[in-house]
């Protein structure tokens, strides 16, 4: 595939934003898109990117730097389906609403973790000695 330069601007009034795709040595094609448009592009783009992944191994989050678009505060949503697990959901800025579905055994030990780390720490004392 050629090198291909891209800019992508968000409208002043931010009710579209536009993507300017220049392939070396041809000229520039400009989209414009609505948001809902974008968020088409968006799916349409993981769509492909899941397949582009198949066959390959997930990161080892453990032993590698990865890369995590993370959100602090999300607007988060949890639905439990017993015994076959729960959907975990929550609006990303970058991403739109996204999530995961987690089996039960999974459940468990998120449960455990949390509990090891957060309920069971002694928590410190405003009072000095």
């Amino acid at each position: 595939m050629p090198d291909v330069g891209m800019t992508i601007q968000v409208a002043h009034d931010r009710t579209a934003t536009a993507i300017e795709i220049a392939p070396l040595g041809q000229s520039t094609q400009r989209l414009l898109l609505r948001l809902d448009e974008l968020d088409t592009l968006i799916s349409e783009l993981g769509n492909a990117r899941s397949k582009m992944v198949e066959g390959h191994s997930p990161p080892d989050f453990e032993k590698e730097e990865v890369i995590i678009s993370t959100v602090a505060n999300a607007k988060w949503y949890i639905r439990a389906s017993p015994p076959t697990g729960i959907l975990v959901a929550f609006y990303h800025p970058k991403f739109g609403p996204v999530g995961f579905t987690l089996p039960g055994d999974k459940i468990a030990r998120i449960v455990s973790f949390l509990t090891d780390r957060f309920i069971l720490q002694p928590t410190q004392s405003a009072e000095q000695n």
